[in-house]
């Protein structure tokens, strides 16, 4: 008999890769007949992916604060459950953390508590295939988690590519254990709506539910202990390790604006959410982004600064690759910086921040 839960799509991939970029083009193909919604789990503390896909329309749920021992936690939880129990979606895309260990995320949705509610139908993993080549990238074992957990690996960047880069994605894919998935290849990166099932080819001739289980088994689903250290500046107070007290901003929060710090895993998140009505001018942030885009040992800088008249400035940055656009917006600025925490990116940040956006208000 034909599963009618809800089938979700699990879209990974590390830090930059292009995940929110792929979600975007996907949802822009739903089926008129269909809810489609998101649930992003951000590895940052002020909600700021979801911001890239508000111009949609489609139901959102967030767990900012994120890392694997959320997808355990009740923050992980409250969050999925809200978005099924509010939207009843016919498909759910869950966006981990770019430092998220999926193989805890295909655990937890394939337990038993959402054995008769959810259907893991495919997992993707998002990757610029020029990171194979870089140690910072290729040792850490969140990035070679993602793509040993994949069905198919969808390229990103590859306009971008030289020829050594393909024969590094040949050779990776070669690498035991690793069972060969499906490669997706396009300029741009794309995915067509009729290939998100995709992880359902190895049960689907089951006539049981419970074969899910037997195909976990069969992938060496297994548990991992992550440690982790928060270093908050400017709350109130500390975080504990469990997620489920990650703190929601209260409304005095969102209208006078905070600045935070954290560590996890070797690397370490700038964040600022600025106060209710506080406007750039698209210069100083142009300043600011080129100023840190190139800064050693940075991974990632997403941002949304309001510009005046309902409109906001996005910023999406990854390998010193700098992404804008324009668009409607009606809350406060954001940014987020995700780097390693050697070297001395942290503090050139923050006086770059000061210089260009603080001092220009």
């Amino acid at each position: 008999m034909r599963f009618q839960g809800i089938k979700v799509t699990l879209v990974t991939g590390f830090l930059g890769a292009g995940k929110t970029t792929l979600i975007r083009h996907l949802l822009e193909q739903a089926p008129p007949n269909e809810r489609w919604a998101v649930l992003v789990n951000e590895f940052g503390d002020i909600g700021l992916d979801r911001a890239f896909y508000e111009d949609l329309g489609v139901a959102i749920s967030d767990v900012p604060g994120g890392c694997v021992c959320c997808t355990t936690s009740a923050a992980f939880q409250k969050g999925l459950n809200q978005l099924i129990r509010q939207h009843n979606p016919d498909r759910i895309f869950i966006e981990p953390s770019g430092l998220g260990h999926p193989k805890q995320i295909i655990q937890k949705l394939r337990g038993d508590e959402y054995r008769d509610v959810l259907l893991l139908s495919g997992v993707f993993c998002v990757l610029d295939a020029r990171t194979l080549s870089d140690e910072r990238y290729t040792t850490h074992d969140i990035y070679k988690d993602q793509i040993e957990s994949a069905d198919a690996l969808v390229l990103s960047h590859i306009d971008q590519y030289t020829p050594d880069d393909f024969v590094a994605l040949k050779t990776r894919l070669r690498e035991p254990p690793y069972i060969t998935p499906t490669v997706f290849q396009s300029n741009p990166m794309s995915l067509n709506i009729n290939c998100l099932d995709l992880g359902l080819a190895d049960i689907a001739h089951s006539k049981r539910k419970n074969s899910l289980y037997e195909y976990m088994a069969h992938k060496h689903i297994k548990h991992f202990n992550v440690n982790h250290r928060h270093h908050l500046q400017n709350h109130s107070h500390d975080q504990s390790h469990d997620h489920s007290s990650v703190k929601a901003q209260t409304e005095e929060e969102r209208n006078d604006g905070w600045h935070y710090q954290k560590q996890q895993d070797g690397m370490k998140v700038l964040g600022w959410l600025w106060s209710k009505g506080e406007v750039f001018s698209r210069q100083s942030v142009d300043g600011f982004i080129q100023s840190i885009a190139h800064l050693e040992d940075v991974y990632r800088i997403k941002g949304v600064f309001d510009i005046g008249d309902e409109q906001a400035i996005f910023v999406n940055v990854a390998r010193g690759e700098v992404s804008t656009s324009q668009r409607h917006w009606q809350e406060t600025s954001r940014l987020e910086i995700i780097g390693s925490v050697e070297g001395d990116w942290p503090e050139k940040a923050q006086i770059d921040c000061f210089n260009h956006l603080l001092t220009s208000k």
